[in-house]
């Protein structure tokens, strides 16, 4: 083989095909939810990766068509298994993106972004903060690692080894993902946004009822409590939801 001459010739498919291998998996970790996070660190998620590459090479099939493959055709086929590595965590990554557009719906309707605290790449304030991390723990808790295994496995099913169609219509499904994703961030931030909605309905009525009353005082810290409270009893089931839609597209097929 042309791209590996270098190595033994018993050696040279078996590290051919383990590279494309560490590929699929590496691209995958880079956006699976929580090991994409940015708390991990590079080594972290390579390393990870260099782990998983033996274990989906086990499941990936023969081998015996790298054989003839050339550099060129190697190159192609490298580019091929980082897009697949994209597209078989793609849906699982879209979907858990949800969470952060309800939190930063709950923080703005429920007068809570406004609330001080040290913004990451999860949300600008501490309310997306907090469901944040506690999502990514209870994905962590539910045996999210294990359906990496489990989707790396069945991708070379979907998609074998060696081949260089994709298939349009896994791309034309992520379009509807999007929408997918937005519907359910808005249902888990409904009740905020409602009680939000009726909140603003009141103050308007007080306001012109009693114009000298300084409702904004009044009504802001009422706001602030109850949208705390209702967080306080509505967060395991937001959580709950929101993990289970993950988990639903993360598992293979």
């Amino acid at each position: 083989m042309d791209a590996l001459a270098a190595l033994p010739p018993d050696l040279a498919p078996l590290a051919a095909a383990l590279v494309l291998a560490y590929l699929r998996v590496q691209a995958a970790v880079l956006v699976f939810p929580v090991l994409s996070e940015r708390m991990l660190s590079v080594r972290v998620r390579t390393s990870l990766a260099m782990m998983l590459a033996p274990v989906a090479l086990s499941v990936s099939g023969p081998t015996d068509w790298v054989q003839s493959l050339s550099l060129p055709g190697l190159a192609v086929l490298s580019l091929r298994e980082l897009l697949v590595g994209f597209l078989i965590a793609l849906p699982a990554r879209i979907i858990a993106s949800a969470l952060h557009v309800a939190t930063s719906a709950i923080g703005a309707t429920a007068s809570l972004s406004q609330l001080i605290g040290t913004g990451t790449e999860a949300a600008p304030h501490p309310i997306g903060n907090l469901m944040h991390m506690a999502g990514l723990a209870l994905l962590m808790a539910m045996g999210l690692p294990i359906l990496l295994l489990d989707l790396i496995a069945q991708s070379y099913a979907a998609f074998p080894a060696g081949q260089l169609a994709v298939g349009g219509d896994h791309v034309a499904h992520m379009v509807g993902l999007v929408s997918r994703s937005f519907v359910l961030a808005m249902a888990l931030a409904s009740p905020f946004i409602l009680g939000g909605l009726l909140y603003q309905l009141l103050t308007g009525i007080v306001n012109r009822v009693m114009p000298a009353l300084p409702v904004v005082f009044i009504g802001a810290p009422a706001i602030i409590m109850l949208a705390l409270v209702g967080l306080a009893l509505l967060a395991p089931a937001v959580l709950s939801g929101w993990a289970l839609a993950v988990l639903d597209h993360a598992a293979p097929g």
